[in-house]
């Protein structure tokens, strides 16, 4: 073997180097992927071990979901599961304000309604009970034992009346909750909307069904004015459902129960204000009922709209 100087270049004639003992790799190239295949081994060399780890992130697969698919959507929208899902939250000052520029932008329609159901309700139930009152009395004085009779023919005539002022503020209710709902749908109104009779008989339903409550409750000593209360807050928006819905009674009622316990803090508001409203216009002489059932009928209306996802028109 000759000698190389330092400095030059191995001449042509020099043995080629060994090669690098069996087994080893040389390292990878500057900028290679990771991942990506390394040069062939040479013949004769262990491959390298296999079932390394993966790369960290992603490697695994996401655990599967333990509580089954979500809750199929119900009458009314709401989880068939026994509750609604959260939905938007209602602005009481927003929904007041609303209802009172809508009310004054038709406050004509809303005042002689107003007048006319007021002259309707007084006038039918002062006939029944004329009428159902004398067949009471005819009852009491025409048998032997007066007291007994009597007895019975008074619980006749209150009976009759009772449910007679059922029907009437369940229609009144439900006609002023659609001439409501129509303003909310940017519709003009005139009186004749205040007398809408199209769903009259799930109304009347769902007026029974308050009066029944009401009444169990009113036998409830110290606590059933309490109940009389959660009564109207749990219903509060029970017409609304039958209304612009079409749901069936037992269902708008379950309805508006699953809405007023799911976001308490808001739509207790809305009830507040809607009491508040109707006792103020009430205190004035009652004439300023006129203006305070209609306001309190609007505002529901919009938070009814609100929490549904329903349209509301800009008042």
């Amino acid at each position: 073997m000759s000698e190389n100087p330092g400095g030059q270049p191995p001449r042509d004639d020099d043995p080629t180097p060994p090669p690098p003992p069996g087994g080893s790799y040389p390292p990878p190239a500057y900028g290679q992927p990771a991942g990506a295949p390394g040069p062939t081994p040479p013949p004769g060399a262990a491959p390298p071990p296999a079932g390394g780890y993966p790369p960290p992130g992603g490697a695994y697969p996401p655990p599967a979901q333990p509580y089954g698919p979500a809750p199929t959507a119900g009458p009314g929208g709401y989880g068939a599961a026994g509750y609604a899902p959260q939905g938007p939250r209602v602005d009481a000052g927003a929904a007041f304000s609303w209802a009172f520029s809508a009310f004054g932008r038709s406050w004509g329609a809303w005042v002689l309604g107003g007048v006319a159901w007021f002259l309707v309700i007084a006038m039918v139930v002062s006939v029944v009970a004329l009428v159902f009152g004398g067949f009471g009395a005819l009852i009491g004085a025409g048998g032997g034992d007066t007291s007994m009779f009597a007895g019975f023919g008074a619980s006749l005539a209150y009976a009759v009346v009772s449910a007679v002022a059922v029907l009437l503020g369940a229609l009144f209710t439900g006609s002023f909750v659609s001439a409501a709902l129509k303003v909310a749908d940017g519709r003009p109104i005139s009186v004749g909307d205040m007398f809408d009779f199209s769903r009259v008989g799930p109304v009347f339903v769902v007026g029974l069904l308050f009066a029944a409550a009401n009444f169990v409750a009113s036998l409830i000593p110290f606590l059933g004015w309490i109940l009389s209360i959660a009564v109207v807050y749990l219903g509060f928006f029970a017409y609304h459902h039958v209304l612009d819905r079409g749901l069936a009674p037992i269902d708008a009622v379950r309805a508006s129960v699953q809405m007023q316990t799911r976001d308490v803090g808001s739509t207790i508001l809305v009830v507040l204000l809607a009491w508040v409203a109707v006792a103020v216009g009430s205190a004035l002489c009652g004439i300023g009922a006129l203006v305070g059932v209609p306001v309190a009928v609007l505002l529901s209306v919009y938070a009814f709209r609100q929490l549904t996802g329903g349209p509301v028109a800009p008042a």
